[in-house]
């Protein structure tokens, strides 16, 4: 050791340590508690959701527009004889073009057989556990 070594080693002996008073760890929770007793700021205070509910909308009117779209991309009918709208509506319901829901049901089972089934418990599990979070944040 050299000398700078020896002259801090004999400073830190003559120092003593400075200890808490006892249950200084109670008075600081202790304060700590009244504080948050006092403040009462609930942790859901500022929530706001990840999609909002206009987007929520959007989403829903885009895929019932992409379902009626489907279902009524057939043959154009058109009332017969002047009739009303109202007259013609199961014309339109038996000219709809059932080929389309089943190329979109054979593309979605296509790609469903493909995946995994570690995948589908993964998707479920995430389901089930945000279903809890948004049951939870309401209590």
């Amino acid at each position: 050791m050299n000398k700078l070594d020896k002259k801090f080693e004999q400073l830190m002996k003559g120092i003593s340590i400075d200890s808490p008073s006892e249950g200084f760890s109670l008075k600081v929770m202790d304060r700590i508690q009244a504080e948050a007793a006092v403040q009462k700021h609930s942790l859901l205070e500022d929530y706001q959701p990840v999609i909002s509910r206009n987007a929520w909308i959007i989403m829903i009117a885009a895929f019932i527009s992409l379902v009626v779209y489907i279902l009524f991309s057939g043959q154009e009918v058109t009332p017969v004889n002047n009739t009303s709208t109202w007259l013609a509506i199961p014309d339109y319901l038996q000219n709809i073009n059932l080929k389309g829901i089943t190329n979109v049901w054979q593309f979605a089972t296509s790609i469903f057989v493909s995946i995994p089934s570690i995948a589908y418990l993964i998707v479920m599990a995430s389901m089930v556990l945000w279903s809890l979070d948004l049951f939870l944040t309401r209590f």
